[in-house]
């Protein structure tokens, strides 16, 4: 874990934090990989032992749940392979997420972004403030597209209209 991604256990709830909310909580590669970790684990200790009963995933300060991955994590991808290896490990990270045996709530405000959306997405449920922003900008951003899971999932939550 990282000063980046913290972790808490309060009343029996996990609470997930993106922390970088000076870059409205942009996730780095690792943030993924502490946020996959968590959802893995989740099951090791039941609440009868001390361990979450569900986990609740929340962005820091209050502008953002979470704007997607840092842009500047891109900066050594140097082949059209190191995108494809990119597009493989998010969906590792997002069925973490979406196989986590505890209910999973996406505490969402601000932006949510990229990302942040396919996680709040693959989250069991969302809790949104009037404020959200929601949307997946990777078109425009960095040219690509969203990949066919993630495209699945959201058309599961809204229906194919």
């Amino acid at each position: 874990m990282t000063d980046e991604l913290l972790y808490e256990l309060r009343d029996g709830v996990g609470y997930v934090t993106f922390n970088r909310p000076q870059a409205r909580n942009a996730l780095t590669f690792a943030m993924y990989d502490g946020l996959a970790e968590v959802c893995r684990s989740a099951a090791e200790k039941g609440p009868e032992d001390g361990g979450a009963k569900a986990l609740v995933i929340c962005g820091a300060g209050d502008k953002a749940f979470a704007a997607g991955t840092d842009i500047s994590q891109f900066r050594a991808f140097e082949t059209p392979q190191d995108g494809i290896d990119y597009e493989n490990h998010m969906e590792e990270v997002f069925e973490a997420l979406d196989r986590c045996p505890l209910p999973t709530v996406a505490a969402v405000h601000g932006a949510c972004t990229g990302g942040g959306a396919a996680i709040a997405a693959t989250c069991d449920i969302r809790i949104a403030t009037r404020d959200l922003k929601f949307g997946f900008p990777i078109a425009r951003t960095l040219g690509n597209c969203l990949s066919a899971r993630n495209l699945a999932r959201l058309e599961a939550l809204l229906g194919a209209g």
